[in-house]
C-alpha cells in the first residue's frame, strides 16, 4: 500500500471503530477526524500532533498520574495494557517501548494504527523523525523501521518505567493476566491462566539460548519473580519527579 491508500484505510478504520469505544470516541480529533493520542510529541512552531512521535515528558505525566498514554483517561489496574512483539515480551531483558493503556485504547490501536496493522508499514527513519523532533533525539543512523509481522498485547499486574536516550523504556512483571496476538488488524488467540505460564517458559528457554542467564543483566529478575506485581507508579509519591529528571537529561 502507498501513503495515500494507507491514509485512506486508516481514515475508514477509525470511522468503523471508534464509536465502539467511548473513551476513543472522546479525545481530541486531528482535520481527518482521527483521535490525537494523549502522549504524541507537538510541532513546537503550530501545535500540531506529530502522530509518529511521542513525547517521553507527556508519558511520564500520564502513567504517574495512572492516565492511558491514548486516551488520557484513569487506568484500572484491572485494566493495564502494553502492546509489544513476541521477541520483547516473553524474555526477561525484554523493555517494552510503547507506553501503559487501556483496553478500550488497545484494542482501538490494533485495528487502526496502519503501523500495528498494514503488513510492511514503513516508519519514520530516524533521519524523518529527527528533523522533526530535533529535540527528541541526539544521534541519527537514518535507519528505517518496517513493521513486524505480529504483535502482542499484555495486560500486566505492575511495571516500571525508565527513561532513554530513546524514549522511555518499561519492565513489566511478566506475571501476565492475559496475552492477545495480533496480526493486520485481528486478534487471532488469547491466552489466560496456565497458557501464560506456558509462554513465560518458553519465552525463558529461549532467552537462554540468546544469552545465558549468568549474563542477564539485574534487573531481569524482577520480571520473572514478582517483585514487580502490584508496582505502579502512581503509588510511588516521588516516582514522577525522579523520572522527569532523568527524561530531562534527555531533552
Amino acid at each position: 500500500m502507498n501513503r495515500a491508500e494507507i491514509s485512506r484505510s486508516t481514515k475508514e478504520s477509525s470511522k468503523e471503530w471508534i464509536e465502539k469505544f467511548p473513551k476513543v470516541a472522546a479525545m481530541e480529533r486531528d482535520p481527518r477526524g482521527l483521535p490525537i493520542p494523549a502522549n504524541v510529541s507537538r510541532d513546537s512552531k503550530n501545535g500540531k500532533p506529530i502522530f509518529a512521535i511521542t513525547n517521553p515528558i507527556q508519558e511520564i505525566e500520564l502513567f504517574c498520574s495512572q492516565k492511558c498514554a491514548v486516551t488520557g483517561t484513569l487506568l484500572n489496574v484491572e485494566d493495564v495494557w502494553f502492546i509489544t512483539t513476541p521477541d520483547l515480551a516473553f524474555v526477561p531483558f525484554g523493555l517494552l517501548l510503547d507506553a501503559p493503556m487501556c483496553g478500550e485504547a488497545k484494542d482501538f490501536t490494533l485495528r487502526v494504527c496502519p503501523y500495528f496493522g498494514v503488513r510492511n508499514y514503513d516508519r519514520l527513519s530516524d533521519t524523518q523523525a529527527k528533523a522533526m523532533a530535533p529535540k527528541l533525539s541526539d544521534a541519527s543512523s537514518g535507519k528505517r523501521y518496517e513493521t513486524p509481522a505480529e504483535f502482542v498485547a499484555v495486560k500486566v499486574t505492575g511495571f516500571q518505567g525508565e527513561p532513554t536516550a530513546e524514549g522511555m523504556r518499561y519492565l513489566p512483571s511478566r506475571h501476565y493476566a492475559s496475552i492477545e496476538f495480533w496480526e493486520e488488524r485481528s486478534c487471532l488467540r488469547v491466552i489466560d491462566g496456565q497458557g501464560v505460564r506456558a509462554e513465560i517458559a518458553q519465552g525463558l528457554e529461549k532467552a537462554s539460548t540468546i544469552c545465558p542467564p549468568a549474563q542477564w543483566p539485574s534487573w531481569a529478575t524482577m520480571s520473572l519473580d514478582g517483585s514487580l506485581n502490584g508496582r505502579w507508579p502512581w503509588t510511588q509519591p516521588e516516582m514522577k519527579e525522579l523520572l522527569l529528571q532523568e527524561a530531562r537529561k534527555f531533552a
